[in-house]
C-alpha cells in the first residue's frame, strides 16, 4: 500500500479499523460457535457458560477468553502490511474457516512473538 498521502499513523488505524471489524465479523463467530466443548464445565468456574479447547496447549478456556489464529499469517511472515493492498489484507484476514484456529491468550502471543521474531530476521536479511 505504497500511497504517500497516507502517514504511518494511518496505516496503523486502517489495520487495526480492519482487525476490530474482523473481531465482530460472522465468520469469526462461525469458527468460535464451533469450537465449542460439550459437556464441559469447571467446578472452580462456574459461571463460565462455554468452554473452547485451545489447538495449541490442548487446555480448556472460557469463550471470552479464545483468540482466533490464523495459520497462515495475514501479514506473510516475509512481507509486511505496507507492502500489501487493501484487499490482499482483507483477503487474507477473511480467510477459509480450515486457517482459523482458537487459541488461549497466552499461546497466541508465543506464536505471534516468534511470527514478529521471523519477521524482524528476515527484514534484517533483506536490507544487508
Amino acid at each position: 500500500m505504497k500511497n504517500p498521502r497516507i502517514t504511518k499513523k494511518e496505516l496503523g488505524l486502517l489495520k487495526g479499523s480492519i482487525r476490530r471489524t474482523f473481531a465482530r465479523s460472522e465468520l469469526r463467530e462461525r469458527v468460535i460457535e464451533a469450537s465449542i466443548m460439550q459437556g464441559y464445565s469447571d467446578p472452580k468456574r462456574k459461571r463460565v457458560k462455554y468452554w473452547i479447547k485451545c489447538t495449541i496447549c490442548g487446555n480448556p478456556e472460557a469463550k471470552s477468553n479464545i483468540q482466533l489464529d490464523h495459520v497462515h499469517p495475514v501479514i506473510p511472515i516475509d512481507s509486511s502490511f505496507e507492502e500489501m493492498s487493501i484487499d490482499d489484507v482483507v483477503n487474507r484476514q477473511w480467510c477459509e474457516e480450515e486457517n482459523l484456529k482458537p487459541v488461549c491468550k497466552p499461546c497466541h502471543e508465543i506464536k505471534t512473538k516468534a511470527e514478529n521474531k521471523e519477521r524482524r530476521r528476515i527484514k534484517k536479511l533483506k536490507g544487508a
